[in-house]
């Protein structure tokens, strides 16, 4: 696992005397060690995540257009899209297709146009391949393009769309008074999958300058296509809407700022962007798109993350140039009936905006941006959720004081009757020093301490630093800036409890990872450093999009 800040609760086994039952649950701090746990699941919870998610509960009807082989097309029949559907065409005839199709890319037809050099701890990129302009005219024409690759590939082939996305939208930063500059802004999030099977990594634009992208097993591809094709949902002219997840509500309000059905062509969008991690996986209730990321007996996970930027590049007092982001994470655990009749509860979550992940990156010199706060702009009012002895409703905001990014506020509610304690912290609270401008540089941790149980109800939480937090670039003339930090997420459930014989404990956590890149137009190439990409995911359960799951049984012993 990377080097982060994580909280681990150690269940310790203490076998007491005849007259005294008890279980003693420790938990500490955690900091930037490997969490030693393994994945602990069956066949049966594979195959329950699988056709809840799979082409069985999901028919498409419309063309799918294959660049690669007769044996992607037999796997992409496989997972139950009629072969008739299926229309093989090559790169050249991308351009031809009707807009808004659905295009998927074997990997392996195009990696030699694109990678250059392939060493164990650097990828390169050859960004004036004719690949990138044909995958940038599908893209601007509102295409939803797939490329199937291994699950260790996630990141390269990330940035091959993230920055042919940037092409086709001509999303480029800002200098002042609104000038375009000529370096493309992208942002893109590395999302865990088992790096030991094929995904299929998605993309397609949201209004002018806005992007879903991320990566879908086989199994989920019917049901993200059909999600993607909907029309977004509408939203309320209130203030306050009416859904869970915020990145969905802001989703649907920066889509409908923008061209709902764009025509061919190049844009120059305003100054906001939208980056939403590869979505609409749920088809139920509790998180109206967010990814459902494991599902077993005791019930479903979900967790979801997205960025907002202004494009417009300023600069401290001190001459360093910077961007504002603003950047969300939010997550939800729907307690199944059996967990529930068990005697089973939530006991806490957490979650992490991780900038100091990103600043030991930056301080060993594998990536040259700073992503954090100027020291003495987070404070107290910051913290969103703030710290509180026990609430049962909140609300959170995005896209806050960042140009053209229309924000969003949204209340996140327990099920009835129930509360939470918030706790909040830096751990480290840790800063740094660039061009005489102080930057904050912490992992801020939210803890959701719960400690109950709601039949088939889902307990749902979201985090935000309301500063906005910044990307730092201390050299502009650079071939290319990168930056990287992380947002963690952890689920804590007493998934059975049955007095004088045992209580079992589980553990779901998630580690993500923003990449965040600006390449000038003239750059023709790229290089990705392998070392400092956070792809600690090797022992995810397949058909997953956690990074690992955990399960503890403790024996209690009574008086006879």
């Amino acid at each position: 696992m990377s080097s982060r800040f994580r909280l681990l609760f150690i269940v310790v086994l203490v076998i007491v005397s005849i007259s005294i039952a008890a279980i003693l649950i420790a938990y500490s701090p955690r900091f930037f060690t490997p969490r030693e746990a393994t994945s602990r699941v069956n066949n049966a919870m594979v195959n329950e995540f699988a056709m809840v998610n799979g082409s069985s509960l999901i028919s498409l009807n419309m063309p799918i257009y294959v660049v690669g082989t007769s044996t992607l097309v037999q796997k992409l029949v496989n997972i139950g899209i009629n072969q008739s559907f299926i229309r093989s065409v090559g790169l050249n005839q991308l351009a031809e297709l009707p807009n808004n199709s659905v295009i998927i890319i074997d990997w392996p037809l195009i990696k030699s146009s694109l990678v250059i050099g392939d060493p164990t701890n650097k990828v390169t990129i050859n960004l004036t391949s004719s690949i990138i302009h044909e995958l940038a005219g599908a893209i601007a024409k509102g295409d939803i393009v797939g490329i199937y690759t291994n699950g260790s590939d996630e990141d390269v082939v990330e940035f091959v769309l993230a920055y042919s996305w940037a092409v086709a939208t001509n999303n480029r930063l800002l200098l002042n008074l609104g000038k375009p500059s000529n370096d493309y802004l992208m942002a893109y999030p590395i999302i865990p999958v088992n790096t030991h099977q094929p995904v299929v990594i998605i993309v397609r634009r949201v209004g002018i300058g806005g992007l879903v992208i991320g990566p879908v097993y086989l199994s989920q591809l019917p049901m993200v296509i059909t999600n993607m094709m909907k029309p977004a949902a509408m939203v309320t002219t209130s203030n306050v809407i009416d859904t869970e997840d915020p990145c969905y509500a802001e989703y649907t309000k920066f889509e409908g700022a923008g061209y709902t059905n764009p025509a061919p062509g190049i844009y120059v969008n305003g100054n906001g962007t939208l980056v939403w991690a590869a979505p609409m996986f749920s088809q139920g209730p509790y998180s109206a798109y967010g990814i459902e990321a494991y599902m077993d007996g005791n019930g479903t996970y979900y967790w979801d993350t997205c960025l907002v930027a202004n494009n417009l590049i300023t600069e401290t007092n001190t001459g360093l140039p910077y961007f504002p982001i603003n950047v969300l994470g939010y997550e939800a655990y729907t307690e199944s009936t059996t967990m529930y009749d068990n005697g089973g509860r939530v006991d806490y979550q957490v979650g992490a905006i991780d900038y100091y992940s990103g600043y030991q990156l930056f301080n060993e010199g594998i990536t040259d941006a700073l992503v954090g706060d100027q020291t003495g702009a987070f404070n107290t009012n910051s913290w969103n959720p703030p710290p509180t002895s026990s609430t049962s409703s909140y609300e959170v905001f995005l896209g806050l004081d960042l140009g053209e990014v229309p924000s969003v506020t949204v209340g996140i509610d327990l099920p009835l009757g129930g509360s939470e304690t918030i706790s909040a912290s830096q751990n480290p609270a840790w800063s740094t020093v660039l061009y005489d401008t102080s930057i904050q540089v912490s992992n801020i941790t939210w803890t959701f301490y719960i400690g109950y149980g709601a039949n088939n109800e889902a307990f749902p939480n979201s985090f935000e630093d309301r500063t906005p937090a910044a990307v730092y670039m201390p050299n502009l003339s650079s071939p290319y800036i990168y930056a990287q930090f992380n947002i963690d997420f952890e689920n804590n459930a007493m998934t059975a409890y049955y007095p004088c014989l045992y209580d079992t404990v589980q553990i779901i956590w998630v580690d993500t990872t923003w990449d965040i890149v600006v390449v000038p137009q003239s750059s023709g190439t790229v290089n990705l450093s392998q070392s400092g990409l956070i792809l600690n995911n090797v022992n995810a359960p397949p058909n997953t999009y956690i990074t690992g799951i955990a399960s503890y049984t403790t024996y209690i012993i009574c008086r006879a």
